[in-house]
């Protein structure tokens, strides 16, 4: 009988992902398989797992006792984001008292090569938590997180905040968004802190007044509403910048570790400068994505970089001249301005003749108007 009913629950988490676009089932924890009545019960809001033998808690209307309910639990007063329920986990403790948490689950499918991404989470510090604290990230992977890895701090989450600073409103949900572009074959996607203790960065916080309890000497994150969309299905990604598709905040990072050799090539090549339609001018977030290249031609002067325009459709009608070599040959006069070594690179315009996606809507003719590198020779 239990096999029937698991079975029916994951076929109506399902449809419901299929139905709403979001790859994260039970994003917003609103299922649960019995009522809440201890500490590390996050396997009752399935398929939400732990990553590691500590388990994150789940909070939900539907539990026994006060503790483990919303919106007034054991940890303070926090209404969901939407719904009933909410996750926590740890994220900071003092002096390493206790055992970070972190949330895993299995994505709905596989994510695509080259697709773009958006990946999103809201969190709340938890009242009674003694402090706040940064380095709260989103990592994604095509296997469960490396538990050495973890524990060697050798794991990069590719979605933080791009300041990554300390998050400690307790009234209110903050999100934590960015666009990522997927290497191809991620399935798994993992929240919590990567960062070392000693690079984690926090401050004590004052309990609110009305608040009861003894603060906990950690930094408790509530997590709610968790989703990874397809930049091709959804009109645009709400991040810290430009919500309106037509300049994508695209950040990528890869898990290594300090040891390993460090070849920038997927670095560079995985890189993204997006433009607004008709436009050859550079964002800030653009910016941002250019002076990161210039760093790594500068740290490695060997490499022989080929910048590549692009233009959509659209535009392509609507433009005179070569707006795709246009922003290319704009990418190369910065990253020389930058310190890049001008004789190892070479602008290429090829117009809208190689698209990333034959997407029709607004987002999906924003990924098509960038510029990319590819990395000729590394010698």
């Amino acid at each position: 009988m239990k096999k029937i009913v698991s079975g029916l629950i994951a076929l109506t988490f399902s449809l419901g992902t299929m139905a709403q676009g979001n790859m994260i089932q039970n994003g917003s924890f609103e299922s649960v398989s019995k009522k809440i009545k201890e500490a590390g019960s996050i396997d009752l809001a399935y398929p939400w797992t732990a990553a590691t033998e500590q388990k994150p808690d789940i909070f939900h209307t539907k539990s026994k006792g006060e503790d483990w309910s919303t919106p007034v639990n054991k940890f303070g007063d926090a209404d969901p984001k939407e719904g009933s329920g909410y996750a926590g986990i740890v994220i900071y403790s003092y002096k390493d008292e206790n055992p970070r948490s972190y949330l895993q689950i299995k994505l709905s499918s596989t994510l695509e090569e080259e697709k773009v991404y958006c990946v999103k989470m809201n969190v709340m510090l938890a009242m009674l938590s003694k402090y706040s604290s940064n380095n709260i990230g989103i990592h994604l992977s095509p296997k469960p997180v490396d538990i050495e890895a973890l524990n060697a701090n050798a794991i990069t989450p590719q979605i933080i905040h791009s300041q990554n600073r300390i998050f400690e409103e307790m009234f209110d949900w903050e999100e934590i968004c960015q666009t990522f572009i997927a290497k191809g074959g991620e399935r798994y996607l993992t929240i919590g802190n990567f960062g070392a203790t000693a690079e984690t960065t926090v401050e004590k916080v004052k309990k609110p007044k009305g608040i009861t309890g003894q603060q906990v000497r950690t930094s408790y994150y509530y997590i709610d509403e968790v989703s990874v969309m397809n930049m091709a299905g959804v009109e645009s990604c709400d991040c810290e910048t430009d919500g309106a598709g037509e300049s994508l905040n695209v950040v990528y990072s890869s898990e290594r570790s300090s040891e390993m050799e460090v070849d920038a090539t997927e670095d560079i090549e995985m890189s993204r400068v997006y433009f607004t339609e008709l436009s050859s001018e550079l964002t800030d977030d653009a910016m941002t994505t250019v002076t990161k290249v210039a760093e790594l031609l500068k740290s490695h002067p060997t490499y022989k970089v080929q910048i590549i325009g692009h233009t959509d459709p659209v535009e392509e009608v609507k433009v005179t001249g070569d707006v795709s070599l246009n922003r290319a040959t704009l990418v190369e006069t910065k990253l020389i301005e930058l310190g890049a070594y001008e004789k190892k690179i070479m602008v290429t315009g090829v117009q809208d003749f190689d698209p990333a996606t034959s997407d029709a809507s607004s987002a999906g003719q924003a990924q098509n108007r960038r510029v990319q590198f590819k990395v000729i020779s590394k010698e």
